[in-house]
């Protein structure tokens, strides 16, 4: 991660950072569904709060197609990934000035 970063922009880094894996991964793999469903919301231009629903969104598609796949590495994931969209965007929907240390 680049350093001097506020802790949303490294949250925001990491979200890009585990997509980009994902995406290798389904490339090699040639899994469709789940590459179909990541490029919708990926990669992400900025962080703003309505990209970031439409990458929770897609995450919430994927972990449907997934979850006979529970044990896999990339549903592990896929879920903590989520987790930290779910995160950004809570963060997002509050104030500024509640935010301002971050």
């Amino acid at each position: 991660m680049v350093p001097y970063l506020s802790e949303r922009e490294n949250s925001i880094e990491h979200v890009n950072a585990t997509c980009l894996r994902l995406f290798d991964r389904w490339c090699e793999t040639r899994s469709v569904v789940p590459l179909t469903y990541l490029l919708r919301a990926w990669p992400m231009m900025n962080g703003d709060p309505e990209t970031l629903r439409r990458l929770a969104t897609a995450l919430r598609e994927i972990r449907r197609q997934h979850l006979h796949d529970s044990n896999d590495t990339a549903f592990q994931e896929i879920c903590e990934l989520s987790d930290c969209v779910e995160d950004l965007l809570a963060l997002s929907s509050l104030p500024t000035w509640l935010t301002s240390g971050w």
